[in-house]
């Protein structure tokens, strides 16, 4: 079987239940629940049956044979096996002495252990990662740490995967968009995102510019929840049919349409309003103060004539203007989010021919505070000198002595670039320079 990442295959072995001896020329059907598909196939010599490129899904195994009693069995083929055989072992009872046929045995239902943790266990090789079901996807209360509705939070829910910085309006979510020094996406085994392989169906689904997935032509619009069957993300360790990058390997599975009729109309809304203050959001005012020096003493802007502000411009401010900066750390960040859409999903053609349909939209706005490390005005002179200037002597012989403030014009293009210090009382101290983005 040609290994891929979307599909599996069953293989079993057709049994006698009272002897074990393997049945040759049983009817073996494999009936997907959804889509009604019927493919049939004849157990060999050795009573074994093969059926492969198979979608995850539901399936009803059934098994008929002259003499013995027909029986159905139900598996799932879920994406954890995609590009593996799944086994699926078939016993027959002999039917009693004279009795020709038998009503068939009907499929038992699969019970929770058959769909849940213990089905979806790796039993075959090393690998790290998980998947999750259709009736996972639907039912987990994703955004409750992304702020928004987006597949890839499940991801978080692994051993190994770190969430990304969070970006504006506390939106950390996959598929976001850069944000502020984050790529939007997640980090497994502390690599960076870029090492991250996303595919649909299969098929790439990457984003080459900034690592994340490609959700749209003009801007990162998560896929729909709604529209996906199957979720799984490998972390480590991944089979030979997926490849790219070393870090994870995340695959997402789309519905379809099948013979019954389904869909759903869905909205979500987010606000700041209903979330706590992030820790790091400072409250330390909004308003306009003096830029200060080390000795908290007011620094003028003095102009080049006015040299009794040039020399005692620190005690005696006559002359000169003081620079005034603005603490932007305010109140709690803004952020507010609504996301709506639907899904329908239906047959043109029963068993044959299907159809589904998805769409979405999504309004963000947010703001949020954000603190850097800037240069103090001590520190953009020599030695700390920056506020206080270096004393020195007139002349050899004489004991007058001047302040100056050694510079270059490229020193000073260099610290042009560093807003001063606003917000002292910020998470580094006298460097604290606060912004709201």
């Amino acid at each position: 079987m040609a290994q891929d990442t979307l599909t599996g295959a069953f293989q079993g072995v057709v049994s006698d239940s009272q002897t074990g001896a393997a049945i040759e020329g049983a009817t073996v059907e494999i009936i997907n629940q959804q889509t009604g598909r019927n493919i049939q196939q004849t157990s060999d010599s050795q009573g074994r049956f093969y059926e492969g490129l198979l979608a995850p899904g539901l399936y009803t195994i059934r098994v008929a044979m002259k003499g013995y009693q027909a029986r159905s069995v139900e598996q799932r083929l879920l994406i954890t096996y995609a590009g593996e055989v799944v086994p699926v072992p078939v016993s027959l009872d002999p039917l009693p002495t004279g009795v020709a046929t038998a009503t068939p045995t009907p499929a038992p239902a699969l019970t929770e252990e058959d769909t849940g943790i213990r089905a979806s266990i790796n039993r075959i090789d090393g690998r790290r990662g998980g998947s999750f079901t259709e009736e996972e996807v639907s039912r987990l209360p994703i955004g409750s740490i992304t702020l928004v509705r987006s597949f890839d939070e499940l991801a978080l829910l692994l051993p190994g995967v770190s969430p990304p910085p969070e970006t504006l309006g506390n939106v950390a979510g996959p598929g976001v968009g850069a944000g502020v020094g984050s790529a939007g996406q997640f980090s497994v085994n502390g690599m960076r995102s870029r090492s991250n392989n996303f595919t649909v169906d299969g098929s790439d689904n990457n984003d080459e510019d900034i690592g994340v997935r490609r959700q749209g032509f003009v801007a990162l619009i998560p896929q729909p929840i709604e529209s996906i069957k199957e979720y799984q993300a490998i972390t480590l360790l991944a089979p030979a049919q997926f490849g790219r990058n070393i870090g994870a390997q995340v695959n997402a599975v789309s519905k379809s349409g099948g013979n019954q009729t389904h869909g759903s109309i869905y909205g979500f809304f987010n606000s700041s309003q209903l979330n706590a203050e992030n820790v790091f959001d400072s409250s330390n005012g909004n308003a306009v103060v003096p830029l200060t020096a080390g000795n908290n003493q007011a620094v003028l802007l003095c102009p080049a004539t006015n040299q009794t502000c040039l020399v005692n411009g620190v005690t005696s401010p006559a002359g000169g203007q003081r620079i005034t900066v603005r603490n932007q750390s305010g109140a709690k960040d803004t952020f507010t989010f609504g996301q709506g859409g639907l899904v329908l999903g239906g047959p043109l053609v029963p068993n044959r021919l299907f159809y589904f349909l998805s769409a979405e939209g999504q309004l963000i706005n947010g703001s949020r505070e954000e603190s850097f490390a800037v240069p103090t005005v001590s520190q953009r002179g020599f030695g700390n000198s920056g506020a206080t200037g270096i004393f020195q002597n007139s002349s050899p012989v004489g004991n007058a002595s001047v302040i100056s403030f050694p510079t270059t014009g490229r020193a000073d293009a260099v610290f042009s670039l560093y807003p001063f210090a606003n917000n002292p009382a910020g998470i580094y101290g006298a460097n604290t320079f606060t912004q709201v983005l």
